[in-house]
Formats: structure tokens, sequence, C-alpha cells
């Protein structure tokens, strides 16, 4: 999972500069990437300890996504089966739920 930092770090080009991420100035940054709006296209230029943050939240995400397709791409999980009031019937939750639902037909006879 990612980089050790100084291997993270000597991927990049180190100038001095103010670090959009955690406001630094006159430290050693690395541009990481832009914001471009109508006119002017903005560096990002991030400190060694920022790098490594992104790095690090970057992986998560990476790993959050992975686990949710995961998850939307695993079959469904059966209900457990749950024993009913009635001897020896053996009911699904759905089951159960769908009985307390209707009208008790007892009650409907008399």
């Amino acid at each position: 999972m990612g980089l050790k930092p100084r291997e993270l770090w000597s991927r990049f080009e180190w100038q001095r500069g103010n670090c959009f991420k955690c406001d630094g100035t006159d430290l050693p940054v690395a541009e990481i990437g832009e914001i471009q709006s109508a006119d002017y296209v903005f560096r990002l230029l991030a400190c060694h300890q920022c790098v490594f943050r992104l790095e690090q939240l970057h992986w998560a995400m990476r790993e959050r996504a992975v686990r949710r397709q995961n998850e939307l791409s695993a079959p469904p999980e059966q209900e457990p089966a749950v024993r009913h009031r009635i001897p020896g019937a053996l009911l699904s939750v759905r089951q159960i739920r769908a009985l307390g639902q209707q009208p008790d037909q007892r009650a409907a006879a008399s």
C-alpha cells in the first residue's frame, strides 16, 4: 500500500515555496497538480508532509472504492431463518414480516 516517504519524495522535483494544503511558507515543495480557471492556471505545490498525507489519502480512497465495488458485485446474503411461534415452522425474516402485515384471518372468521 503506497510508498515509503523517501521513496515517494524522490519522485518529485523540490523547490522552495508555499504549500497550498497546510499554508506553510518557504518550505521545500513539489508541484503535484494544477487548477485551471478561465484565464489562469494555478500550480498546486505541497510540502513533504502534505505530499505524504495526500498519497495516504489516495490509497485509502482507492481501497474503499475497491471494497465498495466488491460489496456491490457480491451475491446477496441469505436472510437467516427464524423459528416462528408455530412448533416446527421455520420461516424467513421476510416471511415473518409479511405475516405481520396481513390481517389476522382468525379475527376475520369470528
